[in-house]
C-alpha cells in the first residue's frame, strides 16, 4: 500500500460531508502555493476542495473571513497573526525579544513563545498544527517577531488522519522549499505540479492528482 494509503485509510474512502474552502491571494504568489498544498492534503483525504479567492493584505483579514464562515482554512504567519490580532501578547513578546537581545544568556524561545500567542488569539473554533520551521509573510506587518508558518482551520472540520497529513506537511516544510516552490509557481503559472513533486519527495505522500494531470501539469518523470 502507498505512503498515503497507510497515512489516510478508510479517510479517503468516506463521503466529504463539508468541503473544505481555502482563503488565498490569487495575486500573492506566496499565499497560494501554500494554499496548494493544503488542498492537497485534503484532496488525497478524497474531501471536496476549493479556493477562495481574494485580496487578502494580512493574517487578520484572513481570520475575519474565516469568522465570517466565508472560508473554512486560512494558511498565517505567527507574528503577523499576532500583530493583527492580540496586541497585548504583541507588546509582551516585543519586550521579551529586547530582553533577549540585550542578554546573551537569556534562553527566551522567541518562536514557541509567539507560536502559543497566535494559538491563544484564535477563536476556539479554530484550530490549527504544530508550527512549520519555514516562515513565510514576509510583507505583512509582524513586529520583529518570528513569522513560522501555520494552517488555520475550522475545528471538526478535518479527522485525524489529515490532522496528522498535515502536520507532517507543515513540520516538512522549510523556508528554502517555500522559496523554491514561489519560484517554480511564478516560471509555471500555477503552484499544482511544483507542490505535487515537493509533497512526494519531502513527505512521501500522495501520487500525482488527477486534477493536475487533466489540467496538462503533470510531473516529468
Amino acid at each position: 500500500m502507498s505512503a498515503a494509503g497507510l497515512l489516510f485509510g478508510a479517510t479517503a474512502c468516506a463521503p466529504a460531508e463539508e468541503p473544505v474552502r481555502i482563503a488565498a491571494d490569487p495575486s500573492d504568489p506566496e499565499q497560494m502555493v501554500l494554499a496548494e498544498i493544503y488542498r492537497q492534503v485534503a484532496e488525497l483525504a478524497g474531501k471536496e476542495v476549493g479556493i477562495v479567492g481574494q485580496q487578502l493584505n494580512d493574517d487578520g483579514e484572513k481570520l475575519a473571513l474565516l469568522q465570517a464562515r466565508d472560508a473554512n482554512l486560512a494558511v498565517m504567519c505567527v507574528g503577523s497573526l499576532v500583530v493583527a490580532a492580540n496586541s497585548a501578547e504583541t507588546d509582551a513578546l516585543e519586550e521579551k525579544k529586547r530582553e533577549a537581545d540585550a542578554d546573551d544568556s537569556n534562553d527566551v524561545d522567541l518562536a514557541l513563545a509567539t507560536y502559543d500567542a497566535a494559538v491563544a488569539t484564535l477563536p476556539g473554533a479554530f484550530k490549527t498544527v504544530d508550527p512549520s520551521p519555514a516562515e513565510g509573510c514576509a510583507d505583512a506587518d509582524h513586529g520583529d517577531l518570528p513569522q513560522n508558518i501555520i494552517p488555520v482551520y475550522q475545528a471538526g472540520l478535518f479527522d485525524r488522519g489529515v490532522r496528522n497529513a498535515m502536520n507532517k506537511v507543515t513540520r516538512a516544510l522549510s523556508t528554502t522549499d517555500l522559496e523554491k516552490l514561489i519560484e517554480k509557481t511564478e516560471e509555471d503559472g500555477d503552484p499544482g505540479a511544483a507542490v505535487n513533486a515537493w509533497m512526494q519527495e519531502k513527505t512521501g505522500m500522495g501520487s500525482e492528482l488527477k486534477r493536475i494531470v487533466d489540467e496538462g501539469q503533470a510531473r516529468e518523470v
